[in-house]
């Protein structure tokens, strides 16, 4: 196209209200009409050269300046809205930019004013900034104050009176307004707003959860069958309300919103994008919270079903005291701590003596019914953190006392012969007394780092066998000497 053809065109973009920009590529050179011109501040001399030109745009995104050249060469997309920045001197303006081809060498582009200053945009970005940053890693202790922040700044950015969140009902038949923010001197409804059935606004109801989205900029240009609604709207003197569905799991699960009665607002799509965009925020912090709770309680359920597990593996399943796989692991133990700190350790073992004839004339249930009690027994006189009575096998049982010396523990073979005794659990076939009585042995050292729980096992087991050679329901400490003791 010659420039005689772009001179005839200037005078027809003179007249439109749209600032526009000419640029032909043969000659590198541009047109701007009068918008235009009074918008980047150039001459209004015939056509600009690339020199006269001197205007930078910048990214909203990226916030990356660029040239009128890369503008046009490259930045937006024919027949497309762009979003860009303009700097004109100490201004920083949003301009939504058009670009159209007319010819090989001449193309146009038309800008718009945002009605939305940079300033106020990038006030936004600050406060969406900040609240994303506090609902990431939120806790439920302080969830409540990070969507009252939120709601009142969505209030403020969308200049509405009042902000609130709700949720719906499981069946989604009700709903109850949760949060809320109110404009200074504009009235509270949370109280009011709990557990409202959809009977009640039906049309609300069914919008929501069809489209997700409540937008009425006249509340009173609502149709015929939100008639309850409009009531409702009245009452709170709301006059433009613009609701947006919050979704977990692809469902709705409730909706923020905001509304205006000082005056009529005519909402934007600015408007629903910056409440969608709050409100996402707050449903990916509901969904952090519940997936932390299911969570917690995974572990928590994890944590529990390991100790049930410990429990079983190390609990003997007749008597509910130790097993030998724990009396085995806390021998070995405590002979490496008392080893450590110099102290004695006391093994015990006893065993119930004449038990085979209590099973064959009482029968095996009485059998199970008197290990039960002995070990019952035996578990409550170990007191002291690290004493512990375990099955040893059968009818023998065996207790462990750390830090305990031979005359200590002679004092307790004693408390352990009243204990059954005071059982009195009748054994008419024993040849030593008319109740269950026990044998025991037991032996004392301190141990060493050669000391091996099969070694003191063997000592304790050897005066064992002594109290019950020697006659029964009696008690024998190994020594090392091998001059063992009797009671």
């Amino acid at each position: 196209m010659e420039v005689y053809s772009i001179n005839k065109m200037r005078d027809t973009l003179s007249v439109f209200p749209l600032a526009i920009l000419l640029h032909d590529n043969s000659t590198n050179s541009y047109y701007a009409n009068k918008s235009a011109q009074k918008l980047f501040h150039i001459d209004e001399e015939k056509l600009c050269n690339r020199a006269q030109v001197n205007i930078t745009f910048m990214s909203p995104q990226s916030k990356k300046r660029f040239s009128i050249d890369a503008l046009f060469d490259r930045y937006i997309n024919p027949h497309t809205d762009n979003h860009i920045i303009l700097n004109i001197k100490k201004d920083k303006l949003r301009l939504n930019a058009k670009l159209a081809n007319l010819s090989n060498t001449l193309s146009l582009i038309t800008f718009e004013h945002i009605h939305t200053h940079i300033d106020e945009q990038n006030h936004f970005d600050n406060i969406i900034s900040k609240i994303s940053t506090e609902l990431i890693d939120i806790q439920n202790d302080n969830i409540n104050d990070q969507i009252d922040y939120a709601l009142k700044a969505i209030g403020n950015v969308c200049h509405a009176d009042r902000s609130y969140l709700f949720k719906f009902s499981n069946d989604r038949k009700s709903m109850s307004n949760t949060h809320e923010w109110v404009n200074e001197g504009v009235t509270p409804f949370i109280d009011r707003l709990q557990n409202v059935p959809d009977s009640e606004l039906p049309y609300f109801f069914d919008v929501m959860n069809v489209t997700h989205i409540f937008k009425a900029s006249d509340t009173s240009e609502l149709p015929q069958q939100a008639k309850a609604e409009k009531d409702e709207f009245e009452l709170q003197k709301i006059k433009s309300v613009l609701c947006i569905g919050l979704r977990y799991d692809k469902e709705i699960v409730g909706f923020i919103g905001c509304d205006c009665v000082k005056k009529q607002r005519d909402w934007s799509d600015v408007d629903l994008i910056r409440l969608k965009l709050v409100g996402e925020m707050i449903a990916n912090a509901f969904k952090n919270i519940n997936y932390k709770e299911e969570l917690e309680q995974t572990q928590r359920q994890l944590i529990n079903a390991n100790q049930k597990l410990n429990e079983l593996a190390n609990t003997d399943g007749l008597t509910n005291i130790a097993n030998r796989r724990r009396f085995d692991e806390t021998l070995k133990n405590e002979i490496k701590r008392c080893a450590r700190y110099k102290q004695s350790i006391c093994l015990i073992i006893c065993d119930i003596d004449f038990f085979k004839l209590y099973n064959d004339n009482y029968g095996h249930q009485r059998g199970d019914e008197t290990l039960k009690r002995v070990a019952s027994s035996l578990h409550n006189l170990c007191k002291r953190q690290g004493d512990l009575a375990a099955r040893y096998g059968g009818e023998e049982f065996a207790i462990i006392l750390p830090a305990t010396n031979s005359t200590n523990c002679k004092v307790f073979t004693a408390l352990i012969q009243k204990e059954i005794a005071m059982l009195a659990i009748n054994h008419n076939y024993s040849n030593v007394a008319k109740h269950v009585t026990l044998s025991i042995g037991f032996y004392t050292l301190i141990p060493d780092k050669t000391t091996t729980p099969e070694s003191i096992i063997h000592n304790a087991d050897k005066a064992l066998y002594i109290a019950k050679e020697t006659g029964r329901n009696k008690v024998s400490e190994f020594v090392i000497s091998n001059q063992n003791k009797n009671s």
